[in-house]
């Protein structure tokens, strides 16, 4: 059974009469497409999907993808008048993954149905990866590995953030990635100690912290890693030794509770724990990680208040790091498939 045929079987045990998709990571997985694509994806509970799509975003497309017909409005028309247009009458709930507050009372309205937003049933169909997947998840990590070792290799003194990022950017594209997975971060010395930082003109020094937060997007799917070094000054001041040693230690302690059925917010205790026995732990900004795939941020969310376990299939990153200003920051991070004997890693 493909994806469309899994998500109206849900609806038939749901009682939903429609689903409607707009965010593009639920249509690419609903349609299993391997390049963007966007509009907004119909499923109802039986008979044919249709993506309601724009003419300009639909010039490329085929009149059908995998079994799911491409409507193409008219130019210049809404994506609610399309809506209704081929929605028509005769459902009583419909149920949007997201849509605008005045959009669902006009449709209400309109139409004389229940309208629900936010949806999860995509989003939690997505959270456990198929095999096809994963390989695609393989293929990213690997690109942003291989890169993130040869930049790192090949850092010379007097480079900036900007152009060591252009340079990562550049390369991933080679080797076969569709684009960055997100905004690559390059952060020297002092700058490292930001967590989401944006990279600048400041030039690499003998015995900067180097951090490197970069992935790539393999068809669709993403791969996320942290790389934090000392450039040509062995492991640094005794405080950046002490603080790569304490996320190394908290990375390794997290790992070891990343199992299915473990809730999510015990693994970031876990790290917090022992970046608190180093004294670090108020210098912890961020959750402890998150789940990947056609988007960066996808459930489960690995951080102090969720209470989601993980499931065999689920990808996540592990990425723990202490920031303290005037000195930098240290981050590591892996993508790892969780399975039931354990995080398996993909980054390298």
């Amino acid at each position: 059974m493909n994806r469309i045929g899994r998500i109206q079987d849900r609806l038939s045990r749901t009682g939903i009469d429609l689903l409607a998709l707009r965010e593009q990571g639920n249509i690419i997985y609903a349609i299993d497409w391997d390049k963007p694509i966007s509009g907004i994806l119909l499923i109802p509970r039986s008979g044919e999907a249709k993506l309601l799509t724009s003419q300009l975003e639909s010039v490329n497309l085929p009149s059908s993808l995998n079994d799911v017909k491409v409507v193409k409005m008219e130019r210049g028309e809404r994506i609610l008048k399309g809506f209704l247009k081929e929605v028509g009458r005769g459902f009583k709930y419909i149920e949007f993954d997201s849509i605008d507050m005045d959009d669902a009372l006009k449709l209400k309205e309109e139409l004389g149905v229940l309208i629900r937003t936010r949806s999860k049933i995509v989003s939690e169909m997505r959270a456990v990866k198929d095999p096809c997947e994963i390989e695609k998840m393989k293929k990213a990590a690997e690109i942003a590995s291989s890169t993130a070792g040869e930049l790192l290799e090949g850092l010379k003194e007097g480079v900036s953030e900007v152009e060591s990022a252009c340079q990562y950017n550049y390369t991933i594209v080679l080797k076969g990635a569709l684009k960055p997975a997100f905004e690559t971060i390059v952060a020297f010395g002092e700058d490292s100690s930001n967590p989401h930082f944006t990279p600048s003109s400041r030039r690499l020094r003998r015995g900067d912290v180097v951090l490197l937060d970069a992935g790539a997007d393999y068809l669709n799917y993403k791969s996320d890693l942290t790389r934090t070094i000392v450039f040509k000054g062995g492991v640094g001041k005794n405080t950046i030794r002490e603080m790569i040693e304490a996320v190394e230690e908290a990375k390794r302690a997290a790992e070891g509770k990343a199992f299915p059925g473990v809730k999510a917010c015990e693994i970031d205790e876990r790290a917090c724990e022992v970046l608190s026995e180093y004294g670090f732990d108020k210098y912890f900004a961020h959750g402890l990680g998150h789940g990947v795939g056609i988007d960066i941020h996808e459930p489960p969310s690995i951080a102090p208040l969720s209470n989601e376990e993980l499931k065999e299939g689920n990808v996540i990153t592990i990425e723990p790091g202490v920031y303290v200003p005037g000195v930098g920051g240290v981050r590591i991070e892996d993508t790892y498939l969780i399975t039931d004997s354990g995080p398996v890693k993909l980054t390298f």
